[in-house]
């Protein structure tokens, strides 16, 4: 009868201890915070130089949303323009930028945040508004998506960007038009690049003479592979007694060269600004052509603030630039967006080759 007892009584003693436990057991329950507090900039103006380049010239904090236990929080920081942060496809166009889990800042050397700029279009040393969202997630504690909505925060900042020249593959044009004749230069104007680095390469040239003769050189010396005449007027040769490309003139020329098909073309562009401010004419607004800086120049342009433009290359429309989802050139890409309202001198830079066209409005 004892033995009896005493395992009664162990049984019921082990009932006790295993319903204790399973009251202790409570699953964290995941709620939502009113929201991320603390979101700040260690500065609101910032202007960029290679001065900074290695200096931290903007730092992003913020502080941990209380979800209601210790949650694994994942952020996301939102870099665009306010005209792009409102309407049915707001901050479609953000570029974004992930931090690491848990992180509850992210700072900045001036020459990340002046390559970000340049790759979003804001123009070259003059000061433009962006606007900086911080979104936060949490996953639930299983790991498992979580039902709360994301959290935001924004904040404004004006940020001076300054041209980044990016460097591709290039080709070097030499020639009896240029100055010094037949030297490869590695400047603006004297350069065909291959931004996808495929072997085609493209730049505009400026052609003088009523007749130029040239050559397309792999390096900035004789040394390399030098591209001439390839028996037509459309191929080229990178044979060592290969004789002259040649293009007639004077005019301002779109150069094509794939170096791999052996094939050259040339388009013959004359630039114009045409949008919503001259109802789109490709006539009442054309660019003026300065040798020395190898730009086109557009002055008292009087400019709408959210309307569009473009530039074109000829009357047809074939040769033109709008802009990409980023902002930056795009052949007949969509409409250039008018930040500001006032009266401006507009100018289009494709010196520098394919991937590095560029554009000011001041």
């Amino acid at each position: 009868m004892k033995k009896i007892y005493n395992l009664f009584f162990l049984v019921s003693a082990l009932g006790l201890l295993l319903s204790s436990c399973k009251r202790d057991l409570v699953n964290p329950v995941l709620k939502t915070p009113s929201g991320i507090t603390g979101f700040a900039v260690s500065s609101s103006q910032v202007v960029l130089s290679g001065a900074n380049d290695s200096a931290t010239v903007a730092k992003f904090s913020w502080q941990q949303p209380n979800y209601g236990y210790s949650a694994a929080s994942t952020y996301t920081l939102l870099f665009d323009v306010p005209s792009d942060t409102s309407g049915a496809n707001a901050w479609a166009n953000a570029t974004k930028l992930n931090i690491a889990t848990d992180s509850l800042q992210k700072s900045w050397l001036g020459t990340d945040l002046n390559k970000m700029l340049n790759q979003m279009g804001l123009p070259f040393g003059t000061a433009s508004t962006i606007v900086v969202r911080l979104k936060a997630d949490v996953n639930q504690s299983t790991g498992a998506v979580s039902t709360v909505p994301s959290l935001n925060a924004v904040l404004s900042m004006t940020v001076t960007p300054y041209k980044v020249v990016l460097i591709f593959p290039k080709l070097y044009v030499a020639g009896d038009f240029l100055v010094p004749n037949w030297t490869q230069i590695d400047q603006g104007g004297w350069i065909l690049a291959s931004a996808k680095s495929d072997e085609n390469y493209e730049g505009y040239v400026n052609f003088v003479n009523a007749g130029n003769s040239f050559k397309l050189c792999t390096q900035p010396n004789w040394n390399g592979t030098n591209y001439g005449w390839g028996g037509t007027a459309t191929t080229l040769s990178g044979a060592g007694n290969a004789g002259n490309c040649y293009s007639g003139g004077p005019g301002y020329y779109k150069v094509n060269a794939d170096v791999k098909g052996l094939t050259i073309t040339y388009t013959l562009t004359k630039w114009v600004l045409a949008g919503d401010f001259n109802s789109w004419s490709l006539t009442a607004n054309p660019m003026s052509f300065n040798a020395a800086t190898n730009q086109w120049t557009a002055t008292g342009v009087s400019l709408t603030a959210g309307t569009g433009y473009k530039f074109v290359g000829d009357g047809n429309w074939t040769t033109s630039f709008g802009a990409d989802t980023k902002g930056n050139l795009s052949y007949s890409g969509g409409n250039i967006t008018v930040a500001k309202t006032g009266n401006f001198t507009v100018t289009l830079d494709l010196s520098g080759g394919a991937g590095n066209y560029a554009y000011t409005v001041k």
